[in-house]
């Protein structure tokens, strides 16, 4: 079984500040134990949804913005023992590396794909993708035996890369803004419409909500997108797992 864990829907600096939804990131249990975009909260949430950063073989991070890294060195050393054993991986952009220290990238194998790259992590196929207009940062595709994730991570529309997303089982957007509201370069429900109708996804989940979003209430905002592009469409919640076969759990 492959599940994905949302530790977080939260998304921006005000939900950040405010914990209107958290933003610990996305739990990843694929056979491999990941952790992605673990910001502020990663640890405590973690806990609080009975995972055990310990048991950690990756940390992947999209991009330098504080609600996608904060807590990204507390995970590495939750993965290292306290830094006495040297394991796992960090995955990141190499603009990233700068914002952590060298402490933490020597005790664990640093790769920093760039687009379009490919590498094996636990047996698991990860592929790196670009984002649109988003400080260089990466998105990333997870191919498992049950089915293809993908994280398409902080980005604005594309329809080259809608096209990239194409054959996932499970497609994670992260949109921040509802319906006629925008601001470049992220994804709103109406650039997300397109983005499902390119890729068609087996199910289209959304998370990463800002202020606005979370007013506009996600709920009603996933099912403008599925209703708009045909493809079922999810708002996650704070500790929703989900089945890559696309059963939802609670």
């Amino acid at each position: 079984m492959a599940l994905v864990t949302f530790l977080g829907t939260g998304g921006g600096r005000y939900v950040m500040l405010s914990q209107a939804r958290y933003c610990g990131g996305i739990w990843l249990d694929l056979g491999p134990q990941m952790i992605l975009d673990p910001g502020p909260g990663a640890l405590v949430r973690a806990l609080q949804f009975a995972k055990d950063p310990r048991t950690l073989n990756a940390v992947f991070i999209s991009h330098k913005h504080l609600d996608h890294y904060n807590d990204s060195e507390v995970m590495i050393e939750a993965m290292t023992d306290g830094g006495k054993r040297r394991r796992g991986s960090l995955v990141c952009p190499e603009n990233m590396l700068e914002y952590l220290t060298d402490y933490h990238k020597a005790s664990t194998n640093v790769i920093a794909p760039k687009p379009f790259d490919e590498f094996v992590i636990g047996g698991v196929k990860v592929r790196a993708l670009p984002t649109k207009d988003h400080v260089d940062g990466l998105g990333y595709s997870f191919t498992t035996r049950e089915g293809v994730v993908v994280y398409a991570a902080d980005t604005d529309f594309s329809e080259r890369l809608a096209r990239e997303y194409r054959g996932a089982s499970v497609l994670i957007l992260n949109v921040i803004f509802p319906a006629e509201a925008e601001i470049h370069p992220h994804l709103n429900t109406d650039k997300a419409v397109e983005v499902v109708k390119i890729a068609r996804p087996d199910l289209c989940v959304i998370t990463h909500f800002g202020t606005q979003m979370i007013s506009a209430d996600p709920d009603r905002q996933a099912a403008i997108i599925e209703r708009k592009a045909g493809v079922r469409t999810i708002a996650a919640r704070d500790g929703q797992t989900f089945d890559v076969g696309g059963t939802a759990k609670k």
